[in-house]
């Protein structure tokens, strides 16, 4: 009995219940959640930084492709390098974040390349073997002109510009005599010219060496064969050349600064914008390049084309033979090297 009694007097446990403390899961979730967003700002900032200039074109849901082309008319983003690399973006292998704001770096070697490439009696050409991408013209040209003969070579660039502009000829004037001739030419082509007493100028010293100046002339059927001349129905050319990225190398009243006397029928390929503000300024091609020598990437020029403003500036070769050059945020720029101490930035 004493034992059951004492087993009865045993005190009985007590079940406890926590309490839930709802506040402190709130604080929990709300840092949680503080943390994610400033996370995901600072990688969106941060990608934001570097990502390609057509952040805010439209899309198709897919990457965007980088063109190589000198065209102005065609993607939203066009980084393209005339001249240099032979025009071909997918090889920078020295060139940090192509597709955005950059640094570029470009050798001595470099700034022989381009269609913005002095080459006259002061400045030598080394045919460098970045430049000019040759091509046949007869097995590139449009129906719309003919060419001398099947050796006849351009740049590629240089011809694709030129069916453009002469079909836009022959469309509105129903003219098909125009035809190209004496455009690239070797060294050694050009030291028989020399040597034969048919150019005043020795081998390395031919603006024809770039591949991007050639001649045109006029075969009409009822007539003889002659050289271009800006005049009537032709004026066309001379007058329009320059929305198609031509000039005329060898302008009059320029013999000064070119060396050479006028020549109307000789055109040199030297890309959008530049054509247009040489057209609109009457500058030769060494006067254009001397100009801009005033224009560094701190102050540039402005040249608006009427489809779009392009931002031009120079950029002096390095002492130290490689020259860093900064290529801001932007659809599409264009480099040439100037053949003399520096190189030619363009971009929109």
């Amino acid at each position: 009995m004493e034992q059951q009694h004492e087993n009865n007097q045993q005190p009985k446990k007590r079940i406890v219940r926590r309490r839930v403390r709802y506040d402190r899961i709130f604080i929990a979730l709300a840092i949680v959640i503080v943390f994610f967003i400033l996370f995901f700002s600072c990688t969106c900032s941060c990608v934001k930084c570097v990502c390609s200039p057509s952040d805010d074109a439209e899309t198709s849901g897919t990457e965007s492709e980088t063109t190589t082309t000198e065209s102005v008319s065609g993607t939203s983003v066009s980084t393209t390098i005339i001249g240099i690399g032979a025009g071909d973006v997918s090889s920078t292998d020295n060139t940090s974040d192509s597709q955005s704001g950059s640094s570029m770096m470009l050798t001595e070697n470099e700034v022989r390349s381009g269609p913005l490439a002095v080459v006259n009696a002061n400045h030598q050409y080394t045919f460098p073997s970045n430049d000019a991408n040759l091509v046949s013209v007869e097995a590139n040209r449009s129906s719309n002109y003919t060419v001398d003969n099947e050796n006849v070579m351009l740049d590629k660039t240089a011809v694709d510009n030129l069916n453009q502009f002469i079909s836009e000829f022959s469309t509105i004037y129903g003219k098909n005599d125009v035809k190209v001739e004496s455009a690239y030419r070797s060294k050694e082509e050009q030291d028989n010219k020399f040597a034969n007493g048919s150019s005043v100028f020795g081998g390395g010293y031919s603006d024809y060496h770039t591949g991007r100046s050639f001649d045109l002339c006029i075969t009409p059927e009822d007539g003889m064969q002659s050289y271009y001349v800006a005049s009537g129905d032709y004026a066309w050319i001379n007058e329009n050349a320059y929305k198609y990225g031509f000039i005329v190398r060898y302008p009059e009243g320029k013999m000064d600064s070119t060396g050479v006397n006028p020549r109307a029928y000789t055109f040199h390929y030297v890309g959008i914008p530049h054509s247009y503000y040489m057209h609109n300024n009457n500058l030769s091609l060494e006067e254009y390049v001397e100009a801009l020598k005033s224009y560094p990437a701190t102050s540039p020029l402005q040249v608006d084309t009427g489809d779009a403003v392009w931002t031009v500036f120079y950029n002096e070769l390095s002492s130290t033979g490689s020259t860093a050059v900064n290529i801001p945020t932007c659809q599409e720029y264009t480099i040439s090297g100037d053949n003399i101490n520096g190189f030619i930035v363009a971009y929109h």
